[in-house]
Order: structure tokens, then sequence, then C-alpha cells
């Protein structure tokens, strides 16, 4: 069960062994540069010397990234990644924390920002004594939405402008890694986005070779062969239609029920093609999304 330092406030705890099940048979194709690339980032934050501390602050990096781009693209699950690596081969003395916004965000004037205040100066307790703490805030634009958008309630941006001062006074700190994940960057306040340190999109477009080796991944618990000309027709439509990874996780989903609950009248294969043409994709419906709000 995950432990509540403050349950009111929001703040939940994630131990060791709920990661690992988190990320059992998870695995991110394409991504393996961008993770070195963080955890690199991460493992200098937590173990650099002085002279990289004075860099740091010379620089005025804080030690925090924002992951951002279309629904199933893998975000969360590379904090988890990131996380599991940091703690094998960095430090065993580190925490994963994340914060239920839901919970955070209060009616009352004042209040969400009290909780987000009392959050950070919990977390900055723990890592005087030497721990280290991974904060994950999902959902950002929830109470990170850009102030040209008037009808945002008073006590969200509260909460926003108490973010932008505790990110701040992150410059300062060495054990609290922080990672921001919203699915609608254009949404967010510029002021919040430019106090990442690090800003990544993970509107990952695979190449044919990482295509197919995550088909062929995807294709082994259903003992299903795909021929080249298969193969290629689908990655067409892959790239036609903006999928994410995530997405096509989700089309064999569906042909995984489908294999179980209809008449096998008609192939796999041809199930699958139909299943690309045809399925829900995440980034036609962000893309559709994003010309709504903008008439």
């Amino acid at each position: 069960m995950s432990n509540n330092i403050n349950i009111c406030s929001g703040l939940l705890q994630l131990n060791y062994a709920e990661i690992k099940s988190k990320i059992t048979n998870q695995k991110l194709f394409g991504l393996d540069v961008l993770q070195q690339y963080l955890f690199r980032f991460c493992e200098a934050i937590i173990t650099g010397n002085n002279s990289i501390a004075s860099q740091l602050n010379f620089y005025d990096i804080s030690p925090s990234v924002l992951l951002y781009g279309q629904p199933n693209t893998g975000k969360t699950t590379l904090c988890y990644l990131l996380f599991n690596q940091i703690k094998e081969e960095v430090t065993n003395d580190i925490n994963f924390y994340t914060l239920n916004v839901g919970r955070m965000l209060d009616p009352s004037l004042g209040q969400s920002s009290r909780n987000l205040e009392q959050i950070f100066k919990e977390l900055k307790t723990i890592c005087i004594e030497g721990t280290s703490i991974f904060l994950l805030l999902d959902e950002l634009d929830t109470f990170c939405m850009s102030r040209s958008r008037t009808q945002e309630h008073d006590a969200v941006r509260r909460a926003m402008t108490t973010l932008m001062l505790e990110m701040d006074q992150l410059k300062l700190e060495r054990h609290l890694l922080l990672f921001g994940i919203t699915n609608v960057p254009y949404l967010l306040d510029t002021a919040v986005v430019r106090r990442f340190a690090i800003k990544k999109s993970m509107n990952l477009n695979l190449s044919l070779d990482y295509f197919e080796s995550y088909i062929d991944y995807l294709n082994k618990p259903l003992n299903l062969t795909l021929t080249k000309e298969e193969i290629d027709k689908i990655y067409d439509i892959y790239q036609r239609r903006s999928f994410s990874c995530g997405d096509i996780k989700g089309l064999y989903q569906t042909l995984f029920i489908d294999s179980l609950c209809t008449e096998k009248s008609v192939s796999m294969n041809q199930l699958l093609i139909k299943a690309f043409e045809t399925g829900f994709s995440s980034g036609e419906h962000l893309q559709a999304l994003s010309q709504e709000l903008s008439q």
C-alpha cells in the first residue's frame, strides 16, 4: 500500500515494490538515448562535487525536467524507469513521490498554496537527512495553465505562483529531483515552462527499424507473423495517423480481445491492419482539440 506523508496535501509515496510492479513487462522503444540523457543529469545532480554544484548555481540550473507530448507516449513509465535506474545504479537511499492534484487543490482561498508549501517543506526536510527525492507532478496543466486563460480560479493561480517560487528555490537542492508531465504543453504558462531546466518532447516518431522491433515484441504473445508488405503498410498508417506507442499497444489490446471473442473467419493479420486503419489515435484527437481551442 502507498504511504501518505500528508494525505490532506495530496503527497503520495510509492514504495520500490510498487514501482517495480509498474515497470514489469513495460518496454519503451526508441527512448534509450533520452533515458540515458536524463539519467546522467539526475546522477550529476545527486552525486556532483562542489565544482559541479557551483556550475549548476552559476547557470541557474534547477534539478527539474518537463516531459511533454500526446498521451500514451510513455512519460510516466519513463519516470518509473529512471527512478529504478537511479536506485539501482546511483543511490539506494531515494524515494519516489507523486502529487495527487485533486487532493492538493482546495476551493478555500489560499489553501492550495499552503498545501504546496507544506509538500515542499516536508520533502526538503527529508533531503536534509541525506535522502534523495524523486517527485513526479503529473497532469501539470491542471493548475499551471497560461495566465491568459482568465476563467481560471484564483486558488489555482495562487497554487501556480507558489510552485514557481518553490522551483526557484530548488536551485539550491541537490537531492530533490522534480519531474513535471503534461499532455498539452501549449496550455502551460510560459513562466512555469521556463523554470524547468530540461524540456523534452515525447512525441516520438519511430524509425522503421524501431517500429518493426516494437511490432515483433507485441506479436510474440499472439504468435503473429507479418510480411514485409504488411509491416510497411501499418508503418505508413502509423505515421499518417500520428499514433503513439501507447496507441499501438491499445490496438493490440483490442486485437487480443477480438481473437478471444470473435469468429476466426478473418485472419489476425487482417484484423491488425483494420485496427490500424480505424483505431483511436490520441495524436489525431489532440490535433482536433488544438484546432477547437484555437477557434
